[in-house]
């Protein structure tokens, strides 16, 4: 009976624990030439989608002349992963008058920051 107690005890304890989640962030970015264009066009602000999820909408005017950094851009999005976890995502960028201008598949592993450079 004692086995029994210790055997649930350790069947429990072991369902019971989590496995822990690390953060994965990817940027989007883009330089002067293509916020140039942007602007040429009427294009006043640009709204991200991941997943058909929105995230968020940024002035279309603000951009970098070189790329910014893990965890900066136009647009940084994260997500919680698991250990060794790597995801695929397809990212959606519309202007204001829902005219897609972006879109592609890209990929997060945890722990990591990649960035892309929208380009035109």
């Amino acid at each position: 009976m004692k086995k029994l107690i210790i055997l649930s005890f350790c069947v429990f304890s072991l369902l019971a624990c989590t496995k822990k989640k690390f953060t994965g962030t990817y940027s989007f970015w883009y330089n002067t030439e293509v916020a140039n264009d942007l602007s040429a066009y009427g294009i006043t602000s640009l709204s991200l989608y991941v997943d058909e999820q929105f995230v968020k909408t940024i002035d279309a005017s603000k951009h970098y002349t070189g790329d910014p950094g893990c965890g900066t851009g136009n647009f940084v999005y994260e997500e919680s992963m698991f250990k060794k976890e790597n995801r695929t995502h397809y990212y959606k960028i519309y202007d204001q008058t829902n005219s897609l201008i972006w879109h592609g598949p890209f990929m997060m592993s945890q722990k990591e920051c990649n960035s892309l450079q929208l380009t035109r």
